[in-house]
């Protein structure tokens, strides 16, 4: 019997689902850069069909119903994690921004107290380098907007996992409908961030509910299970084209409201098995551990992660004959401006690496740098407490 591989290490840790987060942020990251030079069975699910609606599934699956007896303990945590640092590193990728002005670089947005305070909540790409950034505010307002609507539903007693999945499929639905009823120039600012957070929502409880309600039933034999999620693929790609879609930019919705979450369901359900398969061959790897821990870091930093590999093709191409069509112009004026010699996409894999690796690597820095304020903070708490104790 396939069930969820789990192994206490100080704390219960979910191997299927450090995989599974794994896979997700490899797919987000391969996405920004021509799919990272591989395939992850991208010609039966498209990457920008189901990849965002991946990682707050993983998000939803944590959720714990006793954030709800202290929801404004979990609101700050939540504030804590994701937004706080967000807004740290959108004031220093503003300060990027201008050093790399001085060079002649022209990416990124004006630096001033719109881009750096209010536009990460209304958009989150002005800076560019840290684009990836926008997608933690609607994920903050999903986790604000669940925990204080299921407080409500559970003073009515009607707090169900099946009833909240349809409600907020149902307010999924609407900021759809809303989207294609707009033009893209309509959709920016709170209302932006609005149908971002509608959309997330039936991805985050489809999380939860898969953690209360369906996970002891996902029992399937796995050639039965791929089969179906094969077959409703081949159905969706038989009749509807083009099923990508932009949450960040809440457009692409060209085959209607239902077959955006269709798409994502079937993405989530594949990898969800894949992951399942794969955690008792994988086990503990600590590779995949790596990836894991770090999503956060990685969907902050993976642009500079790519910028990166271009310098090294840069440098190279300075102090050697080599990477002659190397485009200057196009590296200083364009995030995107991916140099591939004699374009071979297969060098993808490199900006892959970088996109995952570089971002790791600012985090250890980071937590390097701050472990000995955080035990100076510490000591300091303790001294404290024995004074008033002692008093």
């Amino acid at each position: 019997m396939e069930r969820t591989l789990r192994e206490n290490n100080g704390g219960e840790v979910n191997l299927q689902f450090k995989l599974l987060s794994a896979i997700g942020i490899i797919i987000i990251v391969a996405g920004h850069c021509y799919q990272g030079g591989i395939s992850l069975a991208y010609e039966w699910f498209p990457p920008y069909s189901f990849n965002l609606a991946l990682l707050v599934f993983i998000s939803g699956y944590f959720y714990k119903p006793t954030h709800e007896e202290h929801f404004v303990k979990y609101i700050g945590k939540r504030a804590k994690r994701l937004i706080i640092p967000a807004y740290l590193w959108n004031i220093v990728y503003g300060l990027f921004v201008l050093l790399m002005s001085n060079f002649g670089y022209t990416i990124g947005g004006k630096v001033n107290p719109y881009n750096l305070f209010l536009m990460p909540f209304v958009d989150g790409e002005a800076f560019v380098y840290n684009l990836g950034s926008w997608f933690v505010y609607p994920l903050f307002c999903v986790c604000v907007f669940n925990v204080l609507f299921r407080r409500l539903l559970k003073l009515v007693k009607l707090d169900k996992e099946f009833l909240i999945m349809i409600i907020y499929l149902v307010i999924g639905l609407v900021g759809i409908q809303i989207s294609i009823n707009l033009s893209l120039t309509e959709k920016k600012g709170l209302l932006l961030l609005l149908l971002r957070t509608m959309f997330f929502l039936p991805c985050f409880q489809l999380g939860r509910f898969y953690k209360a309600s369906l996970e002891k039933h996902d029992k399937l034999n796995s050639i039965a299970y791929f089969a179906i999620i094969f077959g409703v693929q081949l159905i969706i790609l038989t009749f509807f084209k083009d099923i990508d879609y932009s949450p960040s930019k809440s457009n692409g919705f060209d085959n209607g409201f239902i077959i955006p979450y269709l798409t994502a369901l079937t993405g989530i359900a594949f990898w969800l098995r894949i992951s399942k398969l794969l955690a008792p061959i994988i086990k503990n790897w600590k590779f995949i551990r790596l990836i894991a821990d770090n999503t956060y870091s990685i969907m902050i930093h993976h642009m500079l992660g790519f910028m990166c590999v271009k310098w090294l093709f840069y440098l190279v191409s300075v102090i050697t004959p080599l990477f002659a069509d190397f485009k200057i112009h196009s590296l200083k004026t364009s995030v995107w401006y991916f140099y591939l010699p004699n374009g071979v996409k297969q060098y993808c894999l490199l900006y892959l690496a970088g996109g995952i690796f570089v971002p790791i690597l600012i985090k250890k820095l980071c937590d390097f740098a701050i472990k000995p304020i955080k035990k100076k903070i510490n000591t300091l708490k303790q001294k404290n407490q024995k004074s008033v104790k002692q008093s």
